[in-house]
């Protein structure tokens, strides 16, 4: 369940979500997980938590969707922090499958779920198609973000920012592009980065090359996070200490830190 550093390609690292997915098929698995993962955090003194996953993952022993969401709510609202939950559609998913998703998470706002996401294989599977699960989504009253920018070319980031998010999760490769910099700076967008899982999918070569100092320095709102505690072996102490290492200041570094308390969904 944790991916190598010698991973080729953001394709081959979701793989190593398999294994983990394969046991998260039961409401106590997921109630368990969902409040372990916030026991984990409150260790790391983390007193406010985003949990992205996505229900339509966890169907396979008879589940729907609501009770996937239940569960998941059962164990965060019963942790030792505030924690909120963002549903991610999959971009592999028909958009017809993201909609009824998009509407269904709609039914737990104001109960938990704050946000809605798209996740996946940014190669094979555009983001633009999912426009419609996201028009859901905005009329259901829940926050919206995309992942984007770990895989392909950087205009995969504009396709993500086209369906009306909030905040961009990674954005790594549309950093190499200064136009598309200027306009997440011009519009506030936020770009939540993870530095090791951007090294792992090799949206960077080194950490070292990681764009997150010079997206802070060009006035750019980030946060920093984990991705995947496990898939990514890594915690979010371990990421802020990474960009120190990088260079960035404790000044930089605590600006991402009051980034994500202002512009949390929850």
């Amino acid at each position: 369940m944790v991916a190598p550093a010698d991973c080729a390609s953001q394709a081959e690292y979701i793989k190593y979500f398999d294994d983990a997915i394969a046991v998260m098929q039961t409401e106590p698995a997921l109630e368990r997980i969902a409040y372990e993962l916030c026991e984990d955090s409150a260790a790391e003194n983390i007193d406010y938590l985003e949990v992205r996953w996505a229900p339509r993952l966890h169907l396979r022993e008879g589940l729907t969707v609501e009770r996937v969401i239940e569960a998941v709510l059962a164990g965060l609202g019963a942790a030792p922090i505030t924690a909120v939950a963002i549903v991610c559609a999959m971009r592999q998913h028909t958009p017809e499958e993201n909609v009824g998703l998009a509407r269904t998470a709609g039914e737990f706002a104001g109960r938990g779920v704050v946000g809605f996401d798209l996740a996946g294989d940014e190669v094979r599977y555009p983001a633009a198609r999912q426009r419609p699960a996201f028009e859901a989504a905005r009329a259901a009253g829940l926050h919206l973000t995309a992942h984007a920018g770990e895989a392909g070319d950087p205009s995969n980031v504009e396709d993500a920012l086209d369906l009306g998010v909030e905040r961009i999760a990674h954005g790594v490769i549309g950093a190499r592009d200064p136009r598309i910099v200027e306009r997440v700076r011009h519009e506030g967008i936020v770009m939540d980065m993870c530095p090791t899982a951007n090294w792992k999918t090799k949206a960077v070569q080194t950490l070292a090359e990681h764009p997150l100092p010079r997206l802070v320095r060009r006035g750019v709102r980030c946060t920093i996070s984990t991705d995947s505690r496990t898939v990514a072996d890594t915690t979010l102490t371990r990421e802020f200490e990474l960009m120190s290492e990088a260079g960035m200041t404790d000044v930089e570094l605590q600006s991402c830190n009051d980034t994500a308390h202002s512009v949390r969904f929850g």
